[in-house]
């Protein structure tokens, strides 16, 4: 953990996202504690203007119904919200 701490948000790599696809939640995650089961990322819960950055149990992620995108490739914060935004149309 924290060693994406001096990259600013629009270069963080996001290596992973878990979401809610029905309910449109998300959470992109730019660092994992795989001992303790905590992220560092940002989480979006369908409403842009209250996402945020912060940490997050991926046990919590998980027990809430969210599923890990498999097909998700590493690439910059900036990147991924396009992404995102380009496949909500």
């Amino acid at each position: 953990m924290y060693e994406s701490e001096s990259v600013p948000f629009e270069r963080k790599i996001i290596h992973q996202r878990y979401q809610l696809s029905y309910v449109g939640f998300y959470w992109l995650i730019a660092e994992l504690d795989r001992k303790e089961n905590l992220a560092f990322g940002y989480a979006n819960l369908n409403d842009d203007q209250n996402a945020e950055w912060g940490y997050v149990s991926i046990e919590e992620i998980l027990e809430n119904g969210a599923e890990l995108d498999r097909a998700w490739k590493p690439c910059t914060y900036s990147e991924a919200r396009e992404k995102i935004r380009k496949e909500r149309g």
